[in-house]
């Protein structure tokens, strides 16, 4: 049997559709909505397909445990909060973006300020051919990592600095990092940072004291 999937036009409420297996198909148009994603579903685009969290809050967010989250060909913008203005992933759950774009947010609120387009405390968090472009932070416009998360990024281009702290993992095949990939342990942990064939425009920046453990190949 194939996938039943639910099309959602512009105006109609995406989060009742939410539902677990559940694959929801966002019809081409501007869907004003900030999603809190509470079970295993996959989001999926037309072209011109545009996800606008009007400032509400994230974009999206996954907050809770044992969730496989896909989200496909959509553009996610106007999402705002202290840390991950477009994505924000601090359950212990897996999300993979692919082709998506993620542009126009902001990590500012509340004195926030990491991963102005996408942060993760905890979890898996997968890129595929994304780009990651036009967002605010503090710190980490383009993509945050810390605490327990682990990240991998194949293809695509962040425009922005990429910021991996305390224990996080990240892998980056391909694409492009447009601004500085920086990492910083704590005295009791240290990040992993393997960079493959990936063009770091405004360099590695691995922290003198608190480094983490930094492989890098073909770059």
């Amino acid at each position: 049997m194939g996938e039943s999937i639910v099309r959602v036009e512009p105006g109609q409420p995406i989060g009742p559709h939410l539902v677990p297996g559940a694959v929801v198909l966002l019809a081409s148009g501007v869907h004003r909505e900030s999603l809190v994603i509470e079970a295993s579903v996959t989001l999926r685009g037309e072209p011109g397909a545009v996800l606008d969290a009007e400032r509400r809050g994230p974009a999206l967010l996954v907050d809770v445990d044992e969730l496989e989250v896909v989200v496909e060909d959509l553009t996610v913008t106007g999402g705002a909060g202290e840390a991950g203005g477009g994505l924000r992933l601090s359950g212990w759950s897996e999300v993979r973006l692919v082709r998506v774009r993620v542009v126009g947010n902001e990590a500012t609120v509340a004195d926030g300020g990491v991963g102005g387009g996408i942060y993760a405390h905890r979890g898996l968090l997968r890129l595929s051919d994304c780009t990651v472009a036009e967002n605010r932070a503090r710190a980490a416009s383009g993509v945050g990592l810390s605490g327990a998360a682990r990240g991998e990024i194949v293809g695509g281009r962040i425009e922005g600095d990429v910021v991996v702290l305390d224990g996080a993992e990240l892998t980056v095949v391909g694409g492009v990092i447009t601004g500085a990939l920086r990492a910083r342990g704590t005295t009791t942990r240290a990040p992993t940072v393997v960079l493959r064939g990936v063009a770091v425009e405004g360099g590695v920046e691995n922290d003198v004291n608190l480094p983490a453990a930094l492989v890098v190949e073909d770059c």
